[in-house]
C-alpha cells in the first residue's frame, strides 16, 4: 500500500510540474521552431496516442486495461471492472531543418497528455484528459536593402490549440464496443511581424495578429474483438469525426519604438468581428492482433479532409492528409512478478504519410521509424513507458526544406484497483 501511495504521489508531482511550466513550455504553445507551423493551426498533435509512440502510434484497434487510448474512445471498454487508470506523458522533440544552403536545430519539452479512466458499470466506462491539439512556433528572418538602409523583417509565431476531452464507451454486444469523445478546443495563435532598420530615426515597427479559438469537437469509435482462442484474438477498430466550426476572436496590435529603445508604444489596437475556424472531418480504420501470449502486431490508416480548412472566411492551400502505420509488440512473459526484464514490453513500428502542408503546391511526405519499452514497477501493474521515434519530412532538393525529427516520450502509467468492496470477519 505504501509503495502504491509513493508511486501515485510521485506521478502527481510530475504532472503538476509539467502543468506549472511557463505556457510556452508546457502545452500546445511550446517554444518550437518549425517553419511549416506558420500555416493553419500549426503542427498537429490531436490524433496521437502518445503512450504507443514506440509502436508506430497504433491506436485504432488497440485496447488495454492499463492505458487510456483516447484516439479510439471505444477502447475505454477494456478497463477492468474494478480498475482506475491514470497516466501522463512528457513529450521531448529535437529538430533539424536544412535546405541546400542553410541548416538549423531546435528542441523543446512539452506535456504529451494527462488522462484517467475507470469503469462505471460492467458495460459502461468513462475517461477524461488534457492534451495538445496543435503547436505553433517559428521565427523567420529576411534581410533587405531598402532606401532607408538595411531593413530586417522578422516573422514569428507562437501558441497553439489544446483540448480537454470527456469520453465514454459502451459494450452493447459481446465483443462489440462503441465510444464517443467530446472535446473542448481552446487556445491562442499569435503571428507577429517586426520591421527593424539600422538607420537613425527610423521606427521599429511590430504588428501582432492574435486568433483566440474556442469550440467543441466530437469523435466516435467502434471496436470488435474476435476471440480465436484464449491466447489469440484480433480487434478491428474504426474512428470518425465530423467537420466542426470553432469560434475565432481576432485582434490586431500595432506597436513602434525608436532604435535602441526596448519598450514599444502601442499605436493602435483593433478587434474584428467574431468569425469561425473550420476544423476538417477525419476517419480511420485499423486492427491489432494478439498472435500468442508474447507477440502482437497491428496496422492503422488515418485520413483527414484538410482541403476544407478555412479561417475567417479565407481558405489555405492544403492537401488532405493521411498516414499508414504498422507496429509489433513483444513481451517475454506476463506470468512472473520477480523477473522485471521478462515483463518488459518491447515495441517497434513504422509509419508513412502525407502532411496537410503544401509548400509551393508540392506534397510533403513523412516517414518514421520508432522503438519503445514499457517497464513495469516491481510487484505492481504500474509502469514507465519510453518511446523513441526518428522521422523525416520533405527534401532539401530544389526549393524545399528537409526536416529530421527525433522524438522521445516518457510516460507514467498507474493502474489501481479502487472499486473493491471490503469484507471484514
Amino acid at each position: 500500500m505504501y509503495n502504491t501511495f509513493r508511486i501515485t504521489f510521485i506521478a502527481a508531482i510530475l504532472c503538476a510540474g509539467s502543468l506549472l511550466l511557463p505556457r510556452q513550455e508546457a502545452m500546445a504553445g511550446a517554444r518550437i521552431n518549425m517553419p511549416y507551423s506558420m500555416f493553419g493551426v500549426g503542427e498537429l498533435r490531436f490524433n496521437n496516442y502518445f503512450q504507443n509512440l514506440g509502436g508506430g502510434g497504433l491506436s485504432l484497434g488497440y485496447k488495454s486495461n492499463m492505458s487510456v487510448n483516447d484516439v479510439n474512445p471505444a477502447s475505454y471498454s477494456g478497463f477492468d471492472s474494478q480498475s482506475f487508470v491514470f497516466e501522463t506523458t512528457l513529450f521531448s522533440h529535437f529538430y533539424e531543418q536544412k535546405t541546400q544552403n542553410i541548416k538549423q536545430q531546435s528542441d523543446f519539452l512539452t506535456l504529451g497528455q494527462l488522462s484517467l479512466g475507470f469503469p462505471v458499470t460492467s458495460w459502461w466506462s468513462f475517461a477524461a484528459g488534457l492534451k495538445p491539439y496543435s503547436s505553433v512556433g517559428y521565427q523567420i528572418r529576411d534581410a533587405r536593402q531598402e532606401e532607408a538602409g538595411s531593413v530586417n523583417y522578422i516573422y514569428e509565431g507562437s501558441g497553439g490549440l489544446n483540448q480537454v476531452f470527456l469520453g465514454s464507451a459502451f459494450e452493447f454486444l459481446p465483443g462489440f464496443s462503441a465510444g464517443v469523445n467530446m472535446s473542448y478546443i481552446f487556445g491562442d495563435i499569435n503571428n507577429e511581424t517586426s520591421v527593424l532598420s539600422d538607420s537613425v530615426g527610423v521606427y521599429r515597427t511590430n504588428l501582432i495578429n492574435t486568433d483566440r479559438v474556442r469550440g467543441w469537437l466530437m469523435g466516435v469509435g467502434l471496436q470488435y474483438t474476435h476471440e480465436v482462442s484464449p491466447e489469440r484474438n484480433i480487434t478491428f477498430g474504426v474512428t470518425a469525426g465530423n467537420q466542426t466550426d470553432a469560434t475565432v476572436d481576432r485582434s490586431e496590435t500595432l506597436r513602434r519604438s525608436l532604435p535602441g529603445v526596448l519598450d514599444y508604444d502601442t499605436i493602435s489596437y483593433r478587434e474584428f468581428d467574431e468569425g469561425t475556424l473550420t476544423l476538417p472531418a477525419y476517419w480511420g480504420a485499423g486492427f491489432f492482433a494478439k498472435i500468442n501470449p508474447s507477440w502482437s502486431t497491428g496496422m492503422d490508416f488515418q485520413w483527414q479532409n484538410w482541403e476544407s480548412y478555412e479561417i475567417m472566411g479565407e481558405q489555405e492551400d492544403f492537401n488532405n492528409s493521411y498516414q499508414l502505420a504498422a507496429g509489433v509488440e513483444f513481451t517475454p512473459t506476463r506470468e512472473t512478478y520477480t523477473n522485471i526484464f521478462r515483463r518488459i514490453r518491447y515495441s517497434a513500428g513504422l509509419r508513412y504519410g502525407q502532411a496537410h502542408f503544401q509548400p509551393d503546391a508540392d506534397p510533403l511526405n513523412e516517414f518514421g521509424i520508432s522503438f519503445g519499452l514499457n517497464i513495469p514497477v516491481r510487484r505492481t501493474f504500474n509502469g514507465v513507458t519510453i518511446g523513441f521515434e526518428y522521422s523525416q519530412r520533405g527534401s532539401d532538393d530544389g526549393h524545399l526544406m528537409q526536416e529530421d525529427f527525433y522524438r522521445l516520450n516518457v510516460g507514467i502509467n498507474i493502474y489501481e484497483q479502487w472499486f473493491i468492496r471490503r469484507r471484514f470477519y
